[in-house]
């Protein structure tokens, strides 16, 4: 039998199988980790400093059931660390105009997170009913530079319910998860896409300033043809994370291969001379908060 893996918990794999039946299973012993070595010669001579890495099945794959054990999982058409999911059409990212605040860098690191796994992000903005007519304008204006790079954006009231069909529209036939800001509002959010959903909502810690988030698993619903999952918030996504080398950070940010810098090993600091990217933020070609988001990422990466 074939299936996909749509939660998962203490070792136990909920799959959805073809007939639409959902049923638990365990994977083989063999899916549970395996050694890798520094070298690929198949010597025992060479088989120094093994690393035990985890090979076993996440939410999203495609699974083989065998004498109802998952016995292999399909390859990936691609893999997420953060969130931990593979196999998915679309991530909508999450984020509130207001309460938290509204942070251009780490949307920036949630991009960068998405798009080097060869996925394109959709940006949805929540809680604009907290901003004046003329925030909400600002907002709007600078959120429109994502869009002139290719990446679609929706604003969402989740208090009447406005933009809904929008994002709505979006979800036919696909696998789509919600990442993104902490206590931006992501299972309420679904709540508002899906009445009756009733995933676990909690407003935010006035204390803290921050969202006490209650998602505490990945989890995939079937929903208009496709499947739909909320996943962990996090409050803050650490760019050593991602698995980049600070040089590797300029191809990421798309717009950037626009413009030119007189030495091709340019890293687009204050101290760069003759840098098209910094005269692109200047001219203001390029936002400058995305690029603020540039500098902190590679300063980080550089610097971990």
């Amino acid at each position: 039998m074939k299936g996909r893996v749509i939660n998962l918990n203490g070792g136990v794999y909920k799959v959805i199988l073809e007939d639409g039946s959902i049923k638990d299973f365990k994977a083989r012993g063999k899916l549970r980790a395996e050694k890798v070595y520094q070298s690929n010669d198949k010597s025992l001579s060479k088989k120094k400093n093994p690393t035990t890495v985890k090979s076993s099945p996440k939410v999203g794959d495609i699974v083989i059931i065998d004498n109802d054990m998952i016995d292999h999982y399909e390859i990936r058409k691609n893999s997420l660390i953060r969130p931990d999911i593979a196999n998915v059409d679309q991530i909508l990212l999450v984020f509130a105009a207001k309460e938290p605040d509204f942070s251009f860098y780490l949307l920036d690191l949630f991009v960068i997170n998405i798009i080097k796994n060869n996925i394109s992000p959709v940006i949805v903005i929540t809680k604009v009913d907290k901003l004046s007519s003329d925030e909400l304008l600002s907002l709007k204006n600078d959120m429109k530079y994502y869009e002139d790079l290719g990446y679609k954006v929706f604003y969402v009231n989740n208090l009447d319910g406005s933009g809904r069909d929008d994002v709505l529209n979006i979800l036919h036939d696909k696998i789509t998860i919600l990442s993104g800001q902490t206590g931006a509002g992501k299972s309420s959010l679904v709540n508002t896409l899906i009445p009756g959903f009733k995933l676990e909502t909690q407003e935010i810690s006035d204390a803290l300033g921050r969202g006490k988030h209650t998602t505490r698993q990945i989890s995939l619903y079937p929903f208009m043809g496709g499947l739909l999952g909320d996943t962990p918030g996090f409050s803050k996504l650490e760019a050593s994370l991602l698995g980049l080398k600070a040089n590797e950070l300029n191809n990421l940010f798309v717009e950037f291969k626009n413009y030119k810098c007189r030495f091709s090993d340019c890293n687009h600091l204050e101290n760069s001379k003759d840098c098209g990217i910094r005269k692109a933020v200047d001219d203001g070609l390029i936002l400058k908060n995305r690029y603020l988001s540039y500098v902190k990422l590679y300063n980080e990466l550089k610097n971990r």
